[in-house]
């Protein structure tokens, strides 16, 4: 569900009716969440693999290579500099006028 923080999971065990299902109505404190994941790692990514197994057997999922990259870029976007339609014509116009001799 992305909720990855102890202190997130640890909220949501009180307010989110499928943590409170998944929790048997328990709320554990978040020191206590993140040390089960501390402890229990290996065995959460074995889990893991089992889980994506299963649901490609399944055919929900399919494997393959992702990419993530976590480079920061400055957006430079702007209402003004955005491409309207009317430049978008002109920028079009222009282009056949380069590729046609």
């Amino acid at each position: 569900m992305g909720t990855v923080s102890s202190r997130k999971i640890e909220r949501a065990c009180y307010e989110d009716l499928a943590f409170r299902v998944l929790t048997g109505n328990q709320q554990p404190d978040h020191s206590r969440i993140s040390e089960f994941r501390r402890r229990n790692l290996d065995a959460l990514k074995d889990l893991f693999i089992q889980i994506l197994r299963l649901c490609q057997k399944a055919g929900m999922v399919s494997l393959g290579h992702v990419a993530l990259d976590g480079t920061k870029v400055q957006a430079n976007a702007s209402k003004h500099k955005a491409m309207s339609h009317e430049r978008m014509l002109r920028a079009e116009k222009q282009l056949q006028q380069e590729i046609t001799p």
